[in-house]
């Protein structure tokens, strides 16, 4: 409907007082008319918002229509020509006092009409009418409304009050034609059948809804039924009490007042016995669970319960077959000590053991009294029992029941236990409650939204069932969180609801819609939103529209089919992923670790094209697996450092699930052919590539662990590159052709095996006392040249026992440790030995770095995190290279890594001393004290022995001397092993050699 601006003449002033916002298409829900909504305008700023709201609008729409309201109550006093005369008769004097109340809270601050409300101000501030309703309104020629709100724009109405001998109608106004929605949709109540709606050409009209002209706009109708609640079929009649509103605070109390009625008769011993009885109930439900075997025989009633419990089983599954399972008896117990158990009767400690067998009754968590009366089905105690509970509490299976449920969820029984007439457990059923209660929804025809934004709801007959619980979350909230879900990105795939509440993309969101909070949460929101498994719900429906084929090994074969298709072939990550027979990559020998050997062989290259041109240029590499963050996979990385920056960067990730020889060398092979396909070029290794010993092409330094299946796949990809090469004498052996050397010769020329892995081996070898100067020999090996090699290893072997023997006889297996740790044994030039890396330590920072994305992911998710992280130290490295702008204040010098490799080497040593300096305090503690209890004793039993004829008290007195010297004696030995450490300037108390064993 179109109107004038109504006037208000308040205190003897001409105001003009607009209802709600405009109507125009495209317009911002925060409207000049709902800024100023309520106040007093001057007329010279009542033009001003006119104008604004003008421009604002995209095409053509009438002034008045921008300001119009078909509520009859806003209509001014001077009717116009158009206004209805129903419009008229509606028409009356409001007080002072009225007029002030209305509109309260409408005015916000003018800065903020340039943008858009916060969410909070949209929906959850805006659930009330915006004036006071109107009584006895008609509608059309069959309705008569006992009541009619108006609401303002994105209002949110979740209990709609009606009537239970007439009709209620909400009046809601719509922000525009993009943005008409259904507001029934927000009501908390299910709604469904009956309905149905006009049919189009229906002459259908509204007296709220009409064109400037005061003319009836044709409408269109809509109407469906309340669908009720789901209440335990045993629940007490109290519940069917009908409502005709609601709210969350009458939901609020009267949940406070049932918790306080039941705190008033809160009894340990009856939850005790209600805990007990729900175990009971589930080992009776689940069985035995073991595979089935013996078969178990029943007859007569048994048998009946028997196939009443199995249908009962079936309709709870709905549908779903369970696993076979044994279906033997359970049996309450008692051992040959007197302990309670349960067992199946099928569960033998001999043969049978698989079968359940369960002693939590012996650990006092259960009832055992009634645990037993339940099994033995003696009536007359458990009556005792649940008769007290009934008395005491007002529970248990013989109470009535308060269990509800909203009518759309997927309940199907009542969770809580019941007896029926014949004392018999059931499983109550949840039943549909009736509700007769219809909504009919009246909304202007499309070619008329644009001049009457309006859409009136009409509510007739009461809810008799309980008030439904605000489970259901609103559309325009849903929207908004599917948006916020979207714009996760890289962590949708591994995304759970605890990630999702503290993921910074959702605080940020919720900072933005909800300021007025400090700590702002979903559940802030909306209520339903404090449900984890309707988030999850929501997480998961995101999921699937974004990865419809999972986030396993079919999805990242559509995710890679996709960004093929939709990505410049430059931006592709995924380059390539293919699944091969297990018996491709079968281990060769027993340096393979294959943890999967009839698993059939996964690998995935992710390499950014951008990497290769990285790799190409590199010349110290290091590689390593890890086994955390991908689930089922292994993520190979081949790493180093950008010389110019001083950063490190990961070249490539290669997820496969197999480590054997084979395995990397098809991967390495997949690197080298990659390589090229990028730049064109050869990734080269100094040693196959460098036309002199003095060269330094390519590849100079490869660090690794001592993996035997990656060493060797390692050293048969550089024999592959050599035999698929021209003829070329080795470097180092000028006899020989490079073809003709083996894969661990190769690796004497690049290969080093990392300090830090072996050092750490070297530490969890299990040396006796008395040959613990032996580890320090081992670690003697780790060095540039080595006076007596052969020596130190029979040295080894015969002072350190077994232990020592097995490490050396590691190394010697690998083929390529020792070389890799000495570098006399090595061919690698030995300027290039001391420039590169002793540890591995770049590509653990590497999987450090990935770990904190994320570990045990999913693949999708994996490898999503995987390119994000690529990509930012890629973009860092560009960043550097093109506008020098390092990511660091950091200058990138080695004596920066120096100083600070020396500085926690000194902090490290420091800390070690000064524990040690404790544990020497400590021992010098124990041993004075045990000195002066030893002399107590020796001085107690030298005068008892002297004046005491009491032989009695002679002998303890001798027991306690003998006490005191062993202990004295320990700690004297406790002593001599801690001298020689600490940092020496806390010295060890030790006695004279003639005073211990004394």
């Amino acid at each position: 409907m179109v109107a004038e601006v109504p006037s208000f003449r308040e205190h003897g002033q001409q105001t003009q007082r607009p209802c709600s916002g405009h109507t125009g298409a495209g317009s911002s829900p925060l409207t000049a008319v709902r800024a100023y909504g309520g106040a007093s305008l001057s007329r010279a700023r009542y033009c001003r918002v006119r104008q604004r709201c003008v421009a604002a609008a995209p095409y053509h729409v009438p002034v008045r229509t921008l300001f119009s309201c078909p509520h009859p109550e806003f209509q001014s006093r001077n009717t116009p020509s158009n206004c209805s005369p129903a419009d008229a008769n509606h028409r009356r004097r409001r007080t002072t006092a009225q007029r002030e109340n209305f509109g309260a809270g409408e005015l916000l601050a003018p800065s903020s009409m340039d943008a858009d409300p916060p969410l909070y101000s949209r929906l959850l501030a805006t659930t009330q009418p915006v004036c006071e309703p109107l009584r006895n309104f008609k509608i059309n020629k069959t309705t008569t409304l006992e009541t009619l709100y108006t609401y303002a724009v994105d209002a949110l109405v979740e209990f709609p009050e009606t009537s239970a001998t007439g009709s209620v109608g909400h009046l809601f106004q719509m922000p525009s034609r993009e943005g008409w929605y259904n507001p029934m949709r927000n009501f908390v109540y299910s709604l469904g059948l009956p309905k149905g709606k006009s049919k189009r050409g229906a002459d259908i009209t509204c007296s709220l809804f009409k064109d400037e002209d005061g003319n009836l706009l044709q409408c269109r109708s809509t109407h469906v039924t309340c669908q009720g609640s789901k209440i335990c079929e045993r629940a007490d009649p109290v519940l069917f009490v009908p409502h005709v509103s609601a709210s969350r605070e009458g939901i609020e109390q009267s949940l406070a007042v049932t918790q306080a009625d039941r705190n008033s008769v809160a009894s340990t011993r009856v939850e005790l016995q209600q805990k007990t009885l729900s175990y009971y109930v589930v080992l009776k439900r689940q069985g035995c669970g073991a595979p089935p075997h013996e078969p178990t025989t029943y007859w007569g009633v048994e048998l009946e319960e028997r196939s009443r419990d199995l249908a009962l089983a079936a309709e709870i599954r709905r549908g779903h077959d369970p696993k076979p399972t044994c279906d033997g008896r359970l049996l309450f117990k008692y051992d040959a000590t007197g302990n309670p158990f349960i067992a199946c009767e099928h569960y033998n400690r001999q043969n049978n053991r698989d079968h359940l067998i369960d002693y939590n009754p012996t650990h006092g968590h259960y009832l055992t009294e009634y645990l037993e009366a339940l099994f033995n089905e003696d009536s007359d105690a458990i009556a005792d029992f649940e008769e007290d509970a009934l008395y005491r509490t007002g529970s248990g299976p013989l109470a009535s029941c308060r269990t509800v449920a909203n009518n759309s969820s997927v309940k199907v029984n009542c969770l809580v236990e019941h007896r029926d007439g014949f004392g018999q457990l059931l499983v109550a059923k949840m039943v549909k409650s009736c509700c007769r209660c219809r909504f009919t929804m009246y909304e202007p025809l499309e070619e008329y939204r644009d001049e009457c934004p309006w859409i009136l709801v009409v509510c007739r007959g009461s809810h008799p069932h309980p008030v439904p619980l605000p489970t259901k979350t609103p559309p325009i909230l849903r929207d908004a969180i599917f948006k916020l879900l979207l714009s996760i990105d890289y962590d949708l795939p591994d995304l759970t609801p605890r990630r999702l509440l503290r993921h910074a993309t959702t605080v940020a969101f919720l900072k933005r819609e909800l300021p007025h909070l400090d700590n702002p949460m979903l559940v802030d929101l909306h209520p339903s939103l404090g449900n984890r498994d309707h988030i999850r719900a929501y997480i998961v429906q995101v999921q699937k529209d974004v990865f419809p084929r999972g986030t396993g090994w079919d999805g990242l074969l559509y995710l890679k089919a996709q960004d093929e298709l939709n990505r410049v072939a430059e931006d592709v990550y995924i380059r390539f992923a293919a699944e091969y027979p297990a018996s491709s990559v079968a281990s060769q020998g027993p340096e393979d670790d294959d943890e999967q050997p009839d698993a059939p062989f996964r690998i995935i290259v992710c390499m950014p094209r951008e990497a290769s041109a990285h790799l190409v240029e590199a010349k110290f590499l290091q590689s390593d697996i890890s086994f955390r963050r991908i689930s089922g996979l292994l993520e190979f990385e081949l790493g180093g450092r950008n010389a110019q920056s001083g950063n490190i960067i990961c070249y490539t990730r290669i997820l496969l699930n197999r480590q054997t020889a084979a395995a990397h060398l098809f991967a390495f092979q997949l690197i080298h052919h990659l390589v090229f396909q990028d730049t064109q070029r050869q990734l080269q290794w100094r040693h196959i590539d460098a036309q002199s010993i003095h060269e330094e092409a390519g590849v100079l330094h490869f660090v690794m662990d001592q993996h035997g299946g990656q060493a060797k796949g390692f050293g048969q990809y550089l024999q592959w590159l050599c035999q698929n090469a021209p003829p070329k004498l080795d470097l180092h052996e000028p006899h020989r052709l490079l073809s003709s050397l083996d894969p661990y010769e190769q690796l004497r020329r690049v290969a080093r095996y990392c300090v830090a892995h072996a050092i750490r081996n070297i530490n969890k070898v299990k040396l006796a006392p008395e040959a613990e100067h032996v580890r320090a020999l081992m670690k003697g090996l780790i060095c540039m040249r080595h006076p007596d090699w052969d020596g130190t290893i029979a040295r080894i072997q015969q002072e350190g026992g077994k232990p020592a023997a097995d490490w050396v006889a590691d190394k010697i297996r690998s083929k390529f440790a020792f070389p890799g740790l000495c570098w006399e044994k090595s061919f690698i030039p030995e300027t290039i030995w001391q420039v590169g890396d002793t540890t591995s330590n770049i590509i653990e920072a590497l999987h450090a770095d990935a770990n904190r994305e994320g570990v045990s992911c999913t693949l999708v998710g994996g490898v999503k995190k995987g390119e994000h992280l690529d990509n930012l130290k890629l973009k860092t490295l560009w960043n550097f290279s093109g506008l020098g702008i390092r990511p660091s204040y950091k200058r990138g010098h080695a004596s920066e890594a120096i100083q600070l490799s020396l500085r926690r080497k000194g902090q490290q040593q420091h800390r070690a001393l000064a524990k040690a300096d404790t544990r020497i305090d400590t021992h010098n503690k124990r041993l004075q004290k045990a000195h002066e209890a030893h002399l107590k004793a020796q001085h107690k039993y030298a005068m008892l022995r002297q004046t005491s004829a009491n032989s009695q008290q002679l002998q303890r007195a001798m027991k306690a001397r003998q006490r005191a010297n062993d202990a004295y004696v320990s700690a004297v030995k406790a002593s001599k092993d801690v001298v020689g450490t600490g940092s020496g300037k806390v010295g060890v108390l030790l006695p004279n050699p003639h005073d211990v064993g004394m």
